[in-house]
């Protein structure tokens, strides 16, 4: 009977179990189906993506070349293609490259332009504040203290990678425009900045001094000396009094 009662419930276990599998069967098929998938795609895509950074990477460098050797139609068409369909970080930085080839051909303003396409193009911080001092850099003699500091202010928190660099363009774009305390407060902070290069720190305390001259010129003349007493109408007063008791000496 033991034997009945086992083979019956093993039955009634394998008919439930079935009918598991009918239901949920499909689920549980789809589901791998569809992680069996997903790996496969991400192996597609990963290689694809490769394959595109890796074709990008030399469309830059053979732009590259081609600017070395002066061909800048031939590297200004490959950077731009670059620009529209480069993978990864290669569109930001073909546009920047784009921008140093017309710096060097004298178009400034073709050049800000690049650089600013440049910082629109990337997310990423190095690259971004980069392209934005360059784009300023660029048109430096054509923008005004108040535009600089605007555009610049924005690049100077504490984490952003070119803080300092900006800081001393809002500085110099102050002491052109004749704005010494404003050039002063940023110069002083630039100075005592430990974590600045070595060469911006210089450039600072030489701007500090230059500010101190500047002043010392400005100043009014005489500013600081003491007035002296004017002792020609005592003179003169002393010299009536004489007269004065010499006539009456005649008189008597």
């Amino acid at each position: 009977m033991v034997d009945i009662f086992e083979e019956v419930d093993e039955e009634l276990r394998r008919d439930k179990y079935q009918g598991l599998l009918r239901k949920y069967g499909p689920w549980v098929l789809g589901g791998a189906l569809a992680i069996i998938a997903a790996a496969a795609g991400y192996q597609v895509w990963q290689s694809w993506s490769m394959a595109r950074r890796e074709a990008s990477s030399e469309t830059f460098f053979q732009a590259l070349r081609a600017a070395d050797e002066g061909q800048f139609a031939l590297a200004g068409a490959g950077l731009e293609t670059l620009a529209e369909n480069g993978a990864g970080s290669y569109p930001a930085l073909a546009l920047m490259e784009r921008g140093v080839v017309a710096l060097d051909q004298g178009d400034p303003e073709a050049a800000a332009g690049f650089f600013e396409r440049a910082a629109r193009q990337t997310s990423e911080p190095i690259l971004h504040d980069l392209a934005e001092l360059k784009a300023v850099w660029a048109r430096w003699d054509a923008l005004s203290f108040s535009e600089i500091d605007i555009r610049l202010s924005s690049l100077i928190g504490d984490d952003a990678p070119y803080r300092f660099l900006a800081r001393e363009g809002i500085a110099a774009a102050a002491l052109r425009e004749g704005q010494l305390d404003r050039a002063r407060e940023n110069y002083q902070f630039l100075s005592f900045a430990f974590e600045a290069p070595d060469g911006v720190r210089r450039r600072a305390q030489e701007a500090l001094a230059l500010i101190e001259q500047r002043e010392a010129i400005a100043a009014p003349a005489g500013a600081g000396i003491e007035p002296v007493a004017d002792e020609t109408e005592p003179a003169q007063s002393q010299t009536e009094t004489d007269e004065t008791e010499t006539g009456e000496a005649g008189h008597e």
